[in-house]
């Protein structure tokens, strides 16, 4: 009897073994939830307009990417977005700063200035880099039910203010209107 149950609980962990199955992320189709395709193309859009507006307006001066709000109904992962403009931004050769890293940049020149670290890699001060910039960005929902329907408009909104005036210098945002069947029961 023993030998039966071991035999079907390992028939039974092969059965329930998942398989994984890779695709383009560029081919992603949409769902009821926040998903690859909202990401793509919002990366896509937001990326495109503020190279061109940096480009075009010869904006000068370091950008300094502030965490993104989610206002919206579902849990959206924010920073999967702003990883991914940053990372096209910076593809397109506009200049981010970290300052979140001064602190720690800090303590490692004045660490280098004791002596105590190898002279060839010389460390100096006053070349921290300031933001002139600060990109922000938020996403918001309206969502309303009709017919058995789930009605969800989403608005992303991204801005990039100037550090010495608190001007907004660039604004731009990308439209979702998805529209999906509720989940039920039902005869």
């Amino acid at each position: 009897m023993k030998f039966y149950l071991f035999l079907f609980s390992i028939i039974l962990s092969f059965y329930y073994c998942a398989s994984v199955e890779y695709r383009d992320p560029g081919e992603a189709e949409g769902t009821k939830q926040w998903g690859v395709r909202e990401v793509r193309e919002t990366v896509q859009n937001m990326s495109g307009s503020i190279s061109d507006f940096y480009k075009k307006d010869s904006i000068k001066g370091y950008i300094e990417l502030q965490k993104f709000k989610n206002n919206t109904s579902e849990h959206i992962d924010t920073k999967i977005i702003a990883n991914e403009i940053v990372t096209n931004l910076t593809s397109y050769k506009i200049p981010f700063v970290d300052t979140s890293q001064r602190k720690a940049s800090l303590d490692e020149i004045s660490l280098n200035k004791t002596g105590i670290t190898s002279s060839e890699a010389k460390l100096d001060f006053g070349k921290l880099k300031s933001p002139s910039y600060r990109l922000s960005g938020e996403l918001n929902d309206l969502v309303n039910y009709e017919k058995g329907k789930k009605i969800q408009y989403i608005l992303i909104t991204l801005r990039l203010t100037s550090v010495e005036s608190n001007e907004i210098v660039w604004q731009a945002d990308k439209k979702f209107l998805k529209i999906s069947d509720t989940e039920g029961y039902g005869f």
